[in-house]
């Protein structure tokens, strides 16, 4: 041991010799780096690390506003077609309800011959002139369409009675059958007005087996004409049927309205 402790000791001192130069050659080197940084950072460096750092940071925000975008427009949609499936919803039951407001304020008349031979259908229209002509007066005295049924009901024997003398005169031997209730009808122009289709409160005049074509007309308020020709309700009969509607239950009834194309389409 003690004849090795000199060299062991000249290789300690080597070691740390060799330490010291490492170090000084480590901060050497950063020195050197330090010293190149301004030439290395030059400014078009500079330029080139600001405009991919702003283009990595567009890129971010562009990712994130499209994500933005595709969640409101599945939200927008979503909304929008719940808000349409309400929407036709509501017009569906808004159009069923301006037609049953409509056949709740109106008596319809519906004449329906026994076939429909020529001689059969001109009995039918000699049948409803007869029927128009015995309740016209009564029903004009009429302000509601309670009071117009009332008494409708109370002449059915009498308006059986006229249909049935019109039938014989006319040498006819057809049974006729007269009933005052609901009835389904199709849509129906009547002169200018349109009347929607659905379930109507009406007179009902059977002829015979009642398989032929039928008339019909709005009984109260009278609208019903009797020359076909002139196929033009009276303008007091449209004031009096406006005044039994409200302003967008009577447009409802108007051809060529808007609102009428509305709730003809909306009961198809």
């Amino acid at each position: 041991m003690s004849n090795n402790f000199p060299q062991y000791i000249t290789e300690r001192i080597s070691d740390m010799y060799h330490i010291s130069n490492n170090t000084k050659n480590n901060r050497k080197a950063r020195w050197v780096l330090l010293e190149q940084l301004p030439t290395i950072l030059s400014p078009r460096i500079l330029i080139l690390i600001f405009l991919y750092a702003m283009a990595f940071t567009l890129l971010l925000l562009g990712l994130r506003i499209l994500h933005f975008e595709n969640s409101l427009s599945r939200n927008i949609t979503s909304v929008t077609s719940t808000a349409n499936n309400s929407s036709l919803l509501f017009h569906q039951e808004s159009a069923g309800q301006i037609q049953q407001n409509i056949a709740s304020r109106v008596i319809r008349l519906h004449v329906i011959a026994n076939s429909d031979t020529a001689e059969d259908q001109a009995l039918k229209l000699k049948v409803r002139d007869s029927i128009i002509r015995k309740l016209q007066q009564s029903l004009a005295e009429s302000s509601t369409v309670q009071d117009a049924r009332n008494r409708i009901l109370s002449q059915i024997p009498d308006i059986r009675e006229a249909a049935q003398k019109t039938i014989r005169d006319e040498g006819f031997s057809y049974s006729v059958k007269v009933t005052l209730g609901n009835r389904y009808f199709p849509v129906k122009d009547y002169g200018d007005l349109r009347f929607p289709e659905g379930n109507y409160e009406a007179l009902c005049i059977r002829i015979g087996s009642a398989s032929g074509h039928n008339w019909w007309c709005v009984l109260f308020p009278s609208l019903c004409f009797v020359d076909e020709t002139q196929a033009v309700v009276p303008d007091e009969s449209k004031e009096k049927l406006q005044d039994s509607l409200s302003e967008e239950e009577y447009e409802a009834l108007e051809i060529h309205s808007a609102a009428c194309d509305w709730i003809t389409d909306k009961l198809k």
